[in-house]
């Protein structure tokens, strides 16, 4: 019975050693990757959409040239490329905004899930402190009892051995009186 008890606890701490291991390590870093990995998702999104448009805008300012045929067209050419100039560093501002926010909003939760991993890992210290605590004294009572078991178990013997040790002496006190 021991042994199948000692078997069974060792199953139950090897249970709640994995899933400690599961709520301390691998569900934060799961959730790290995945907060992680849609960041640069999003970063890279932006950063291809930023030079996709400058390389559309460079492709048409050059195509423009190609058309230059007199002074007129020149002078339209030169105000187009004014206006994509213009166009191209207010997309570099907002282009830059946007990945400014994307860092920010990373930040805050990449904080956020320390945090809250922190106060996981303190809650299940002290989960583990309790349950260590009960387990002594659930373990020092058991203890306690079969100790007391043992003593009765002694005592009964003892006095059963006095009492056999008592009739000895009764039957031998008979047989040299008789």
């Amino acid at each position: 019975m021991s042994a199948e008890r000692t078997k069974t606890d060792a199953n139950q701490a090897t249970e709640r050693a994995t899933e400690q291991f599961e709520n301390s390590i691998v569900e934060p870093v799961r959730a790290y990757g995945a907060l992680t990995t849609d960041y640069f998702e999003q970063l890279f999104s932006a950063q291809f959409d930023a030079v996709r448009a400058f390389a559309d805008t460079s492709l048409a300012q050059s195509r423009s040239w190609l058309e230059v045929r007199d002074s007129e067209s020149f002078r339209q050419v030169i105000e187009q490329q004014q206006q994509a100039v213009r166009e191209m560093s207010e997309r570099l501002k907002e282009d830059a905004d946007r990945i400014r926010s994307l860092s920010q909003e990373y930040l805050k939760e990449t904080q956020q899930l320390t945090m809250e991993n922190m106060q996981l890992g303190r809650k299940q210290l002290e989960e583990n402190m309790q349950k260590g605590q009960k387990q002594l004294q659930e373990n020092f009572q058991k203890g306690q009892e079969e100790v007391e078991s043992t003593l009765q178990k002694g005592q009964e013997e003892a006095d059963d051995a006095s009492q056999k040790s008592q009739r000895q002496t009764d039957k031998s006190k008979k047989s040299t009186s008789s």
